[in-house]
């Protein structure tokens, strides 16, 4: 997880912090992202928002491709690289 973009590490290090644990780390994480970080349960997106100034070159993502899991969380345009959770419905 070293290899995971500076500007997501800040959400992987709260996530934890807040009791939330890895389920797995994709390498590649699909065509267009070379790593995805994937926590066991949906990510604290309001604690995010207040506890962290998040990079501009971060944006909120979501896959609801029933193809795939159905993930939300947060995209790097700079490298490709996502953290994401289940989705929470």
């Amino acid at each position: 997880m070293n290899s995971l973009s500076r500007h997501l590490k800040p959400i992987v290090k709260l996530e934890l912090k807040l009791g939330n644990t890895v389920s797995r780390i994709d390498e590649p994480g699909g065509t267009d992202c070379p790593m995805a970080v994937v926590f066991s349960r949906p990510l604290h997106f309001y604690e995010i928002r207040k506890e962290l100034v998040l990079s501009k070159v971060i944006e909120k993502w979501e896959n609801r491709d029933a193809h795939y899991d159905l993930e939300a969380g947060f995209a790097c345009r700079e490298t490709g690289h996502i953290v994401a959770g289940p989705f929470r419905w």
